[in-house]
C-alpha cells in the first residue's frame, strides 16, 4: 500500500472513535465521494489529466475497500429502476441483444476516458479490482477483468488487445446490469439529488438514473450546473418540465464535439420520459 494511503485510511477507520456503524456509512460515503472525483475527469477534454487522476482514485477507493468485508451481491426483490427507464439504459448503452452479440460480447475501448469496458456499459477502468470480482464473480475470466482496474485512457487503448479473447454472453451481461449496476447507480442518483429524489414518478426517477449512469453523479463546477438546479429547484417543486429542461439544457456541453449528437439525443430520451411520467 502507499505510504501516503495510510493517513486517509486511518482518519476513516482507525481512527475513529465512533461505533462501528456510523463508521460503515462514512466508509461508504467516501467510496461514493472518490467514484463521483471521476465524472468531471471522464468529461475532460485533456485526456491526460483522466489517466493521471482516475487511477489515484481507484487506488483510494481499494484502500477504503480493503477495511471492509466483501460485498454481497444480492438481486433486489423489486426493480429500482422503471422497465422503461431500463430499457433505454441498455438501449443507449448496447443498443439490443442483437447488436451486442455482433459487437459487444468482447471488451472494448469507447475512447476518451474510459476504460476497458464489456457487458452493458462496464468500465473496469473505473471500478476496484474488488468491485469487478464481486460483480463478475461467475465469470470465467473474472481475474482478468479485475486486472483492468484503474487502466484509462490511452493506457485502456494500448492493453485491449490483451483482453479482446474475452466473451461475455449477452444474458449475464443483463443479470450483472441489473443485479449490480442499476442498484449502485439508482442509490447514487438519489445520493446526489436528495431526499426528494423518492418522491419522484419511476419513469422520472429513472430518467436521472440513466443520466447519471452516463455522467457520473458530482454536483461541482458550471458542467453539473443543470444538475443543481435539479437537485435545488425542480425536484423540490415536483416540477417534471423543469427536470426535462435541465437534462435537455446539458446538451451545451457536447455541441460540436464527435458524440455530441448522440449525447444530446440520450438527454431528449431522458427528458421525454421524465415529462411523460406525471
Amino acid at each position: 500500500m502507499r505510504a501516503w494511503l495510510l493517513p486517509l485510511l486511518c482518519l476513516l477507520v482507525a481512527c475513529s472513535g465512533a461505533p462501528a456503524a456510523p463508521v460503515v456509512v462514512a466508509v461508504e460515503a467516501a467510496q461514493d465521494d472518490a467514484a463521483n472525483v471521476t465524472a468531471p475527469a471522464v468529461e475532460a477534454v485533456d485526456t491526460a489529466v483522466v489517466e493521471a487522476v482516475v487511477p489515484v482514485v481507484v487506488a483510494v477507493q481499494d484502500a477504503v475497500q480493503s477495511v471492509l468485508p466483501p460485498p454481497v451481491i444480492a438481486p433486489a426483490a423489486l426493480p429500482l429502476v422503471s422497465p422503461a427507464a431500463s430499457a433505454l439504459i441498455v438501449r443507449w448503452e448496447v443498443s439490443g441483444p442483437a447488436h451486442y452479440v455482433r459487437r459487444l460480447e468482447r471488451p472494448i475501448w469507447p475512447q476518451g476516458a474510459s476504460g476497458i469496458t464489456w457487458g452493458i456499459g462496464y468500465d473496469g477502468g473505473h471500478a476496484t479490482a474488488r468491485d469487478i470480482r464481486a460483480a463478475w464473480h461467475a465469470h470465467p475470466e473474472v481475474e482478468r477483468l479485475a486486472s483492468t482496474a484503474g487502466i484509462v485512457g490511452t493506457r485502456a487503448r494500448d492493453a485491449l488487445p490483451a483482453y479482446r479473447d474475452i466473451v461475455t454472453r449477452y444474458d449475464y451481461a443483463s443479470d450483472v446490469f441489473t443485479a449490480v449496476s442499476l442498484p449502485i447507480y439508482h442509490a447514487s442518483a438519489r445520493r446526489a439529488f436528495g431526499a426528494g429524489f423518492d418522491s419522484l414518478p419511476p419513469d422520472a426517477a429513472g430518467a436521472l438514473v440513466s443520466m447519471v449512469y452516463n455522467r457520473g453523479a458530482a454536483m461541482a463546477g458550471d458542467r453539473n450546473r443543470e444538475k443543481r438546479t435539479i437537485r435545488d429547484v425542480c425536484i423540490p417543486a415536483g416540477d417534471l418540465l423543469c427536470i426535462a429542461y435541465e437534462l435537455r439544457s446539458m446538451c451545451r456541453l457536447w455541441r460540436g464535439t464527435v458524440n455530441g449528437r448522440g449525447l444530446c439525443d440520450r438527454r431528449d430520451d431522458e427528458a421525454r420520459l421524465a415529462e411523460n411520467a406525471a
